[in-house]
């Protein structure tokens, strides 16, 4: 359930979570074969065993990750929010988060002449302007 007020820590938090959830998503293209990193790093690791349900010489089963629902809302909650953001918002939010976290380090290569600290505070207006709008239209209007 998400709370009528966030703060901005809680904003960044399920931004968090909805990177994570990004990644174990199903493809909108109906590809069977395509996997996830996770995967592809245990098949390098252990490699796959004969019955396909077994790691190399392990009895153990494969993982199997699912998402809960409270993760999924999450995740749709915080793509809402980006619709609803301004476009300059909406890029720093959305390049530091999707497809996998970046540094703040890493995201000022995206906007080089600006430091890494000048990156984090743009980041944290982005997220103060989205709690701001969140909190003056209700949680209704994200939602609907």
């Amino acid at each position: 359930m998400i709370p009528t007020k966030l703060t901005i820590d809680q904003l960044d938090n399920y931004f968090q979570t909805a990177t994570y959830v990004e990644r174990f998503m199903p493809s909108p293209l109906n590809i069977k074969n395509k996997r996830t990193e996770m995967f592809y790093i245990i098949d390098k690791l252990y490699g796959i065993g004969k019955d396909k349900d077994s790691y190399k010489n392990e009895d153990k089963p494969r993982l199997k990750i699912r998402l809960n629902g409270e993760q999924i809302q999450i995740y749709e909650f915080c793509i809402l929010l980006l619709v609803k953001a301004n476009e300059k918002d909406r890029d720093i939010i959305s390049l530091r988060n999707f497809p996998y976290k970046r540094s703040f380090r890493q995201l000022k290569r995206f906007f080089l002449p600006i430091s890494h600290e000048q990156c984090r505070i743009k980041y944290y207006n982005a997220l103060y302007e989205l709690l701001k709008l969140y909190h003056s239209k209700g949680r209704a209007y994200f939602l609907k």
